[in-house]
This record gives C-alpha cells, sequence and structure tokens, in this order.
C-alpha cells in the first residue's frame, strides 16, 4: 500500500497544478484565439469596420491595424461577463 501512496500524492499534485495553469493560461488562450479572429475580420472588411467606427464616434482614429487587438481584448473581458443562464419558456418572459 506503500507504493501507492506516493501515485495518489503525485496525481493530486498534478490536478492542482494543472488547474492552476488553466486558470492562468486560459485568457491567454482567448485572447490569442480572438486576435486570430479579429485579423481574419480586418483581411476581410477591415476598412469598413475602420471607417463605420470613425464615422460613428466622429473621429480618425480607428484603423485596420487596430481590429485584432480590439477583437482580443474586448473578447478576453467579456469572457469573464458572460452569462450561462437561459430562458426558452415563453410564458416566463413577460
Amino acid at each position: 500500500m506503500r507504493n501507492n501512496d506516493g501515485f495518489t500524492l503525485l496525481g493530486i499534485g498534478s490536478a492542482i497544478i494543472g488547474l492552476i495553469g488553466l486558470l492562468v493560461f486560459s485568457p491567454v488562450i482567448t485572447f490569442g484565439f480572438a486576435w486570430f479572429g479579429g485579423w481574419i475580420l480586418k483581411l476581410c472588411v477591415g476598412n469598413a469596420i475602420a471607417s463605420g467606427m470613425n464615422l460613428m464616434f466622429d473621429t480618425a482614429r480607428f484603423t485596420p491595424d487596430f481590429i485584432p487587438l480590439a477583437c482580443a481584448t474586448l473578447a478576453t473581458i467579456g469572457k469573464y461577463f458572460k452569462s450561462s443562464q437561459t430562458n426558452s419558456n415563453k410564458n416566463e418572459r413577460r
């Protein structure tokens, strides 16, 4: 039985380290995927988005190069404010 105690402690330690690693690297992974999505968006319709933002906010600050960083930042922040509760009952919507 003494031999299994070492494996049990190793498994618990690995689980704790894995959980901490997931909590630390989850925002980094989210930021990376959202930046990539923003980069694709920039390639497809970047000029239209930039000119639309400049028109809405009456400025000339927004450029297509800004889109990947903005998408990544908003996705990372928005990840912490998302709601997982939904309501599909039509009677309770009123």
